[in-house]
């Protein structure tokens, strides 16, 4: 009989399989979406030198994510600096397809900045990388967002 671990939804550099497997074992389960949030670069990272992706709420809104079966928190925690600088939570995940729900849990940043901070390249290529999974619809948002955040640096920077 297999046993099933928690599920993690990832919908930040950790959507990488590269960049998970450094903090943690997984078995990928899918893709999902998380309804009435939006992606956001609220909080920014000494070690990724830039904005982090995060989830606010936004009703109307949804951010598409993978999601993973993990053996346990401790590692994950620890990466995202929980409690502190995000906390973990949990939300409900839908399918593609909105038809079937489930719990998992996930990281949301504690203080949220804003404006918005600009990801480093480096960071929005792991993120973009990890997205690839992800709806074409969806990436090209997350794209033209990371693009105007860019382009605001440039202007106000």
């Amino acid at each position: 009989m297999r046993m099933y671990m928690p599920l993690y939804f990832a919908y930040g550099s950790c959507m990488s399989f590269s960049d998970l497997e450094r903090t943690t074992s997984f078995e990928y389960v899918g893709t999902g979406i998380v309804f009435d949030y939006r992606l956001a670069f609220s909080a920014y990272s000494r070690t990724r030198q830039g904005g982090v992706a995060d989830i606010v709420y936004a009703p109307g809104e949804k951010v598409e994510g993978v999601l993973f079966e993990v053996p346990d928190f401790k590692q994950l925690d620890k990466r995202e600096g929980h409690p502190n600088f995000y906390r973990r939570r949990e939300i409900e995940v839908w399918d593609e397809q909105a038809k079937t729900v489930r719990i998992a849990s996930t990281y949301e940043v504690v203080h949220k900045k804003t404006p918005e901070i600009p990801p480093s390249r480096e960071y929005a290529n792991i993120l973009l990388e990890g997205a690839k999974r992800l709806s074409k619809s969806y990436q090209k948002q997350l794209q033209a967002h990371i693009s105007s955040l860019w382009e605001k640096e440039k202007t106000t920077g």
